[in-house]
């Protein structure tokens, strides 16, 4: 057995990533008094400090492991783990043991297997402490003559199976992850690092990890559709969707960089309010760190690998700034960045309408914290994003015309322009949020915020001739602000309570931009001459007012029990308008209620494996954007919105979970159903997808594997298989929903590997299959067939930072899209190829 962990502890000292590693940063012991020391002060020393000898000791106080150096100078260690071995880098530092040699020492203290020491490269010494039966916990004192680390025995199994602590949107309190009793899949900012290396659009790579997500469109704005249905997208707390469809800009208002973490809990929920029919995407920006002062920059720069074409190459650049005084802190971000040009996989130049290709953006994200006292936090975050699109390059609006058309053309027409109003595609998103924290008030902690946010949206322009739209692009506006407020109260060791109340009030309009046809085909698309601008939704108010309570119930050691409801109050409010076609329309206000509930267990079977199953319910609001825009002319608020209530999704989800040390995996089911669901129907006579309210009913099965087969290998998959189905004409005979919602089958496989210290490479694989239920049906205008992408992913330590290299479609695939695909016989325009291989190559450095 202590062969066997001496040979593990070897592994690990050879090759356990130190990427993980986080420095120790705070007051340390020296001559009796407590000094204030950071990882800037501790490392800034222009010469390696030189380590002279190690030992195991005991003292009174426990195990010590004692690193002496020549002139007693300090060192900054790095603490991580790997199987059973506590891993301590120390940066800026050499081996000058007597021997000349490296150090290893077997059995030294009850808990401790083996102890070794070796030159990870030129600067830094990496010691590996393997433990008998878990990696030991480690903490740093200064001692007078280098450092000592005491050592505490782990827990088996702690390092690797250790339960993640997330603020979880299911319940609105801090809860592990593996006692909530659905299906939760949390990215950290380390995997979003990781994965910006081939995309920075977050549906990119919601796609590529998130189970039960449709597969991105690649380049084009969609809607997140989570097991079929809409989901809710929150930044911090404060809500990005907009109830007026066909914009889907809500995960296009921040860069991924500022992103701490993302939570995404599958299937209905109330919690946040309506909504999330499909779930909640909960994204949690980055605090301060604990430093006293940091810095990071990163550069990076793009382009397709085919030919390395002139107009694809694109641009990275960002700066973040951290610090912290006292009881105040701040984090400041900004960044900017350059989308160029799209190749498909035959090489050919990709127009995309309504995208991303050959856009700016810039982002600012800034958040002042401050501390009153150990039990208080009070901040302020400010977030801006705003993206312009500027290309001389349109899709060949003749390819609508043509049925059966696989490629919609790229024709080149100049820099478009707009004399008299209007202007390139565009977005634009503020986000103000004012949050206040207590741990200790009426018996447990409070959370409260409140918000504001800013958000417009200007589309590509588009020519829809004979269609009475014309030459048009349409242009969003939406504010809204409201607040939340959360008490986490504890009511016996077992039993907890989370109750509170939110308010959001929206309001929101929706304009169409109209063009001079003449001046139009006169300059074949350049010139687009503004000659009326025409409400299409007029303006209007959506406000909600939730109540709600979520009970959790540890019964025993190996089940807990939770449920919760929540009421909701909706106003809806219109003033007199006329519709787009010049139908005079008179306002009025309507009122909706609704009270959703959830139930869920958890029993742990063994201390490795655990059964879960949820009853939950969510609910949304229609898009009322289209109810007004295409409102009939004898159209009344007062009474026809009520056939437009709020659909109620009710879910049955069943799964297991298991997490052994290097292994873990989960598999669940689900069925939801709603009386008055909301699906699309493609209408060939209008060439336009018909909303149809319809009984549902939407099931669907989630896996995921990880593998970790030793410390610098893993590898894992995830497969999601989705179906629906509606009956559209209320007879009983339920048939295929769109692929507009349900997505065909999705597997996702990766397999990584540190190569060298300091070298990580990852292969990943998107597989999405084929579906042609709704085109047999004649739900959708064509059917779905199956492709496949690989990307490599491949990170190097080099200097004092990291280099990214990154290559989507590693093997330069050509396919369509499923978006696209299912486009086709609708909008040739939208039905274009996926980008072929490219490359990003990126530098990034914190100091």
């Amino acid at each position: 057995m202590q062969r066997v962990l001496w040979m593990a502890g070897l592994i690990v000292l050879a090759v356990a990533p130190a990427v993980a590693a986080a420095p120790l940063i705070g007051p340390i012991p020296v001559d009796g008094e407590l000094v204030e020391t950071n990882a800037t002060t501790w490392v800034a020393q222009d010469n390696p400090v030189e380590i002279t000898a190690i030992q195991v000791v005991e003292t009174e106080a426990g195990t010590q492991l004692v690193v002496e150096t020549a002139s007693g100078e300090m060192l900054a260690p790095t603490f991580s783990t790997a199987g059973n071995a506590l891993i301590v880098d120390l940066p800026n530092a050499v081996l000058a043991l007597p021997d000349g040699a490296g150090y290893e020492v077997f059995g030294p203290a009850e808990d401790i297997a083996y102890v070794s020491a070796t030159a990870l490269d030129e600067r830094t010494v990496r010691i590996a402490i393997t433990g008998t039966d878990a990696a030991p916990q480690g903490e740093v004192s200064r001692q007078a003559n280098g450092v000592s680390i005491g050592l505490t025995p782990g827990t088996a199994g702690a390092a690797e199976a250790a339960p993640l602590r997330v603020v979880v949107s299911a319940t609105r309190s801090e809860e592990e992850a593996t006692t909530i009793p659905r299906s939760v899949t949390v990215i950290t900012r380390e995997e979003i690092q990781q994965q910006t290396s081939v995309s920075r659009d977050l549906t990119d790579i919601l796609g590529a990890l998130v189970p039960g997500l449709a597969p991105s469109s690649e380049r084009t704005f969609t809607a997140a559709s989570l097991r079929g249905r809409d989901a809710v997208i929150l930044i911090d707390g404060v809500p990005q969707n907009v109830n007026v469809r066909d914009f889907d800009r809500e995960l296009r208002t921040l860069d991924p960089s500022i992103i701490e973490r993302i939570e995404v809990v599958r299937g209905p929920s109330a919690i946040y309010g309506g909504g999330a029919t499909g779930g909640i995407i909960n994204i949690i920006t980055r605090q301060p760190d604990e430093a006293d002062f940091s810095a990071t920059s990163e550069v990076s720069v793009n382009s397709a690998l085919g030919s390395l074409q002139g107009e694809s190459f694109g641009y990275f650049v960002q700066q973040t700034v951290s610090a912290r005084d006292g009881n105040a802190d701040i984090l400041a971000s900004l960044s900017r960045g350059d989308t160029g040009a799209s190749f498909d996989g035959q090489g050919d130049r990709i127009p995309t309408i309504q995208g991303t290709d050959e856009s700016e953006n810039v982002s600012l994200f800034t958040r002042l914290g401050y501390n009153p006292d150990e039990n208080q936090r009070l901040q302020f975050s400010l977030n801006y994003y705003r993206e312009s699109r500027n290309s001389d390059v349109i899709a060949d609006p003749s390819v609508d015309d043509e049925p059966g058309e696989q490629k919609a053309r790229a024709l080149r027409v100049g820099q478009l322009s707009f004399p008299e109003g209007g202007g390139p595609q565009a977005d634009r998103n503020l986000i103000l949020n004012l949050s206040y924290r207590h741990d200790d008030i009426l018996n447990g902690s409070l959370d409260s915020q409140l918000y504001f946010r800013d958000n417009s949206s200007r589309s590509d322009p588009r020519d829809r001739r004979p269609r009475p739209f014309g030459i048009f692009q349409g242009e969003l506006e939406s504010q809204n602000w409201g607040g939340r407020l959360a008490l986490d109260t504890p009511l016996t060791d077992s039993l907890n309570l989370v109750w509170g109340a939110d308010y959001n009030r929206e309001t929101t309009a929706n304009t169409y931009n109209l063009f001079d046809p003449v001046s139009f085909d006169d300059s074949n698309g350049r010139v687009n001459r503004l000659i009326e601008q025409r409400p299409l939704v007029p303006p209007y108010t959506l406000s909600s007012l939730g109540l709600f309570s979520q009970l959790q119930w540890q019964t025993t050691d190996w089940l807990e029990l939770s449920g919760g409801v929540r009421h909701e109050r909706i106003g809806f409010s219109v003033g007199d308008y006329t519709t787009f076609f010049g139908d005079p329309i008179a306002g009025g206000d309507r009122n909706f209620s609704d009270t959703a509930f959830n139930a869920g267990a958890v029993a742990d079977i063994t201390p490795e494996i655990s059964l879960f199953a949820n009853f939950a319910q969510g609910f949304s609001v229609p898009d009322f954007g289209a109810v007004l825009g295409f409102a009939d002319p004898d159209f009344a608020v007062n009474s026809d919105v009520q056939a437009n209530q709020p659909q109620k999704v009710s879910e049955y989800e069943v799964g297991i979970r298991g997490n052994w040390n290097t292994v873990q995996a989960s598999i669940s089911g689900f069925y939801n159903t709603s009386e008055l669901g909301s699906t699309f129907v493609f209408d060939d006579a209008t060439g336009l997808y018909e909303l149809v309210r319809a009984p549902e009913r939407v099931y669907g099965l989630e896996a995921t594997l990880d593998v970790q087969p030793s410390p610098t290998w893993s590898l894992g998959t995830t497969l999601s298989l989705i179906g629906g189905e509606a009956d559209l004409d209320d007879t009983g005979e339920f048939v295929a929903i769109s692929s507009t919602r349900i997505q065909p089958l999705k597997l996702t496989a990766y397999i990584e590997n540190e190569t060298l210290p300091g070298w990580r490479n990852r292969l990943q694989l998107l597989y999405v299959g084929s579906r042609s239920a709704a085109f047999d049906a004649e739900v959708d205008p064509s059917p779905i067939n199956s492709y496949a992408v690989v990307d490599l992913i491949s990170s190097v330590d080099v200097g004092p930072g990291t280099l990214d290299i990154g290559i989507a479609n590693l093997f330069d695939a050509f396919y369509f899209p499923a978006y696209a695909q299912r486009s086709s016989g609708f909008s040739e325009t939208f039905n274009s190829a996926a980008s072929g291989r490219r490359v990003t190559v990126g530098y990034r450095v914190t100091f």
